[in-house]
């Protein structure tokens, strides 16, 4: 489950393209933030999770918040300033389970390795799908087969891309714009797969004498529901204001599905910043990305690298930066204070918020002023001063006794998934 809004130059603050997404996965699997560099692939193949695939031979650098055990990735930027993220949507469609195709992860890499653009994308990932198909275990320790949908944005333009089985429809995307885990594109599409209609009329998915809607006929009946993805989007682009901040960008990432008293153990679906708590809401958000694509400018990734923004703090990172989180200590270091915190809920986020609020907005506003002045060279400073920052902050989270006010059963829960998380620290 994920969540992904992008806002367009004209309802932003800054004038600038805002992408932000929220990674749903299973609560052990961790995500870190990794930079790849340029490099060569003599023979043009490519490894991914699964299989091997033609490639581009000079690939770009990237920037990638990446399930650890995955070639691919959840969301990402490249050196160009193309930024991507994909969302499983589930569809009529099955799946042999034989683990021979892409999945969507390995599809968004490999576009912002060898796109230098949005259009380049999204004609890519359509390519790929057609070429090598979607039937890849997307889990972790779970199997996991779904579709994929993707929010693909540049300096100048974005799309949305949303498939079933090789089938597709895209969107330009004109207002704020939000996609969840089902399909949203209905009969208000820019372009479609040339023979998807047709085949939704032979199936009887459609009538042949009705406006044919995307949406309505390839997705799958329950899963969109369990998921809740109407709401997860409403919520995603109810938070619209007139002039979208950053600072709006990760509120919005921190949405939770009741404006009352929250608690994780009472969490379900249907909120952005999701929290596992047992079979109805097995997954929670393992790391969350705001993006400020800007086209004469070093673009801004703001990065959690850790579990529920909400508990979370976001930090700056440019191609410029030095330092990203390549093993997996920092997220692990950050898990350590999310498990307790999620007992106590309400005083753990009073401290958290009590403390990082200064820190994101000063962040902000330093990240503003170097784009302003071009002090570019002040860039990758912010960025280790915001993690030093951070640490020093999970450092006093960390000494804080926390109390546990939860239910059995959701002790229950994370005791398990406690049981089982060691053994992933190599």
């Amino acid at each position: 489950m994920c969540d992904t809004f992008i806002c367009p130059p004209t309802h932003s603050k800054s004038g600038n393209w805002i992408f932000g997404k929220n990674s749903d996965r299973e609560p052990n699997e961790i995500q870190l933030i990794k930079k790849h560099p340029r490099r060569n692939n003599a023979n043009g193949k490519q490894k991914c999770t699964y299989i091997e695939v033609e490639h581009s031979q000079e690939t770009l650098a990237t920037i990638l918040s990446q399930p650890f055990q995955m070639w691919g990735a959840e969301m990402g930027m490249n050196e160009k300033g193309v930024t991507i993220g994909n969302e499983a949507v589930f569809t009529k469609f099955s799946f042999t389970n034989d683990n021979n195709g892409l999945t969507g992860m390995d599809m968004l890499r490999l576009a912002l390795e060898s796109c230098s653009n949005a259009k380049e994308s999204l004609e890519k990932i359509i390519t790929l799908n057609e070429k090598y198909g979607q039937n890849a275990n997307g889990g972790f320790r779970e199997r996991f087969f779904y579709h994929n949908s993707f929010l693909i944005a540049d300096s100048n333009e974005a799309y949305i891309l949303e498939t079933a089985g090789k089938f597709w429809a895209m969107e330009k995307v004109k207002t704020f714009r939000a996609i969840s885990n089902g399909l949203s594109i209905g009969s208000k599409y820019d372009d479609i797969h040339p023979e998807a209609i047709t085949y939704a009329q032979n199936k009887s998915w459609t009538k042949k004498n009705q406006t044919f809607h995307f949406a309505n006929s390839f997705s799958a009946f329950w899963m969109p529901k369990l998921a809740r993805c109407d709401i997860r989007k409403k919520y995603s682009e109810n938070h619209q204001l007139n002039k979208f901040g950053i600072e709006d960008a990760f509120t919005t990432l921190r949405t939770h599905h009741t404006n009352t008293s929250f608690k994780p153990q009472n969490s379900n679906t249907g909120s952005v910043c999701m929290h596992a708590n047992g079979i109805l809401c097995p997954h929670q958000t393992t790391s969350s990305m705001v993006a400020e694509i800007r086209k004469d400018r070093p673009s801004t990734l703001w990065l959690t690298g850790s579990s529920s923004p909400c508990l979370s703090i976001f930090k700056p990172f440019y191609f410029q930066s030095t330092v990203f989180f390549e093993n997996e200590d920092h997220w692990l270091n950050w898990e350590k204070f999310h498990r307790q915190a999620i007992h106590d809920y309400q005083n753990a986020h009073h401290e958290i918020e009590h403390l990082r609020r200064e820190k994101e907005m000063g962040w902000i506003k330093a990240d503003s002023f170097i784009m302003e002045h071009q002090e570019y060279e002040k860039l990758p400073h912010l960025s280790l001063n915001a993690i030093e920052e951070s640490e020093k902050i999970l450092h006093h989270l960390n000494s804080i006794k926390y109390s546990n006010h939860s239910s059995f059963l959701y002790r229950h829960f994370w005791n398990k998934q406690n049981s089982n998380l060691s053994p992933l620290k190599s």
